[in-house]
């Protein structure tokens, strides 16, 4: 199989795909009435060549195609959150909006710095939020996975993958203090300190 995804709620689904024996990971979600595809792979966001290239790919894979028509998503409805068509003044995801950016044609950029003009810091947090919590939401798959099979505290294995659950939650709880400080205040007892 060379293409999943998981649908966490109904706007926002995580797929991955192999390309040339590789897989990626993208999210796809909603956004203004708009489905947005974002990859989350440095090497993709570092690379618009080979980005263009998986994107395309991904867009002609039938499986890709058949679980957009299960979810009720038009092909035409999909944006994607780089720029993959080519030239540099196609439309991109900016402030959570669709924007022509023909001032910036004649303007040199790198893919990150291009990347960074053209979201929000709030869409920045968002993304790496979710990234975080996707990762905790896998790591403690595998923790239950590893309960069911006799694994517990005492076992090497399950102790190191108990720490990396916890480290991915508090990398999501402090995630969330950036992008919402009120919560910080909620979240204490009456002793001052974090839950």
């Amino acid at each position: 199989m060379d293409f999943t995804f998981e649908i966490l709620d109904p706007t926002t689904i995580n797929i991955r795909f192999n390309y040339g024996g590789e897989w990626f990971e993208f999210n796809l979600f909603m956004r203004q009435n708009q489905w947005i595809l974002h990859p989350f792979d440095a090497s993709l966001l570092g690379n618009p060549d080979m980005c263009r290239l998986v994107v395309a790919d991904l867009l002609a894979h039938k499986p890709f195609q058949v679980m957009l028509a299960k979810e009720r998503i038009m092909l035409s409805q999909l944006r994607s959150s780089v720029d993959v068509s080519g030239n540099e003044g196609a439309e991109r995801v900016r402030g959570g909006r669709f924007e022509d950016l023909d001032d910036e044609i004649d303007k040199p950029a790198d893919s990150m710095d291009d990347w960074i003009r053209n979201h929000t810091f709030e869409e920045i947090l968002a993304i790496e939020l979710h990234g975080v919590e996707d990762r905790l939401r896998h790591y403690q798959a595998l923790l239950q996975k590893m309960f069911y099979e006799n694994l517990g505290p005492g076992n090497v294995e399950f102790d190191k993958v108990q720490e990396i659950t916890r480290i991915y939650k508090d990398a999501a709880g402090r995630l969330t203090e950036l992008i919402d400080p009120d919560s910080f205040l909620r979240d204490r007892n009456k002793d001052g300190r974090r839950f």
